[in-house]
């Protein structure tokens, strides 16, 4: 006889229950106020700042000159497709409405959550892209829970594990 695979179920909350207020979204940013400095030596502008309403942690909202942006180098490969559907899209809304997620790493900034916007936008000819800039670095090891406007098929899985531990590698090593 084969089982049958039971799925998890989530409690139920009470509706409201969970997270910040809205005025406790604007208060105490925290570790993102030391970025604020970096964003305008780096030619950027802070646009805000706030507590994600979640989990409280610092969230800065930024303009950033494109050409300081880049995809984690180990998140997969943008979609050609993909990338000319949402450069129609914001043409015709002449809008760019959703941003970016970035964190600093040096004197740049890594998206990953967001290369295909980023890559429409370069298309398009755009100066500068909206983005929400998160001071915990880590966030970039995160991408295949932040990616889910596109899910990744095994392929994509295998090679950014890959990519993730080798620059993760690089990272911890210690000089010989």
């Amino acid at each position: 006889m084969s089982k049958k695979k039971q799925s998890v179920r989530r409690k139920k909350q009470a509706a409201a229950s969970i997270g910040l207020s809205p005025a406790e979204m604007r208060t105490n940013t925290g570790a993102a106020d030391a970025l604020a400095p970096l964003v305008e030596r780096d030619g950027g502008a802070v646009l805000g700042a706030y507590r994600d309403p979640f989990g409280g942690k610092p969230v800065l909202i930024v303009s950033l000159p494109i050409d300081r942006v880049e995809p984690t180098p180990y998140q997969r490969d943008p979609s050609d497709p993909h990338v000319k559907r949402l450069m129609t899209v914001i043409e015709t809304l002449d809008r760019f409405l959703d941003p970016l997620i970035v964190v600093r790493h040096d004197d740049r900034y890594w998206t990953p959550n967001g290369n295909h916007r980023l890559q429409a936008m370069r298309r398009l000819g755009a100066k500068a892209v909206v983005a929400l800039l998160i001071p915990e670095a880590e966030v970039a090891y995160q991408i295949l829970a932040l990616n889910t406007e596109k899910a990744h098929n095994l392929r994509e899985k295998s090679l950014e594990v890959i990519r993730m531990a080798r620059a993760l590698a690089d990272d911890t090593r210690e000089p010989e």
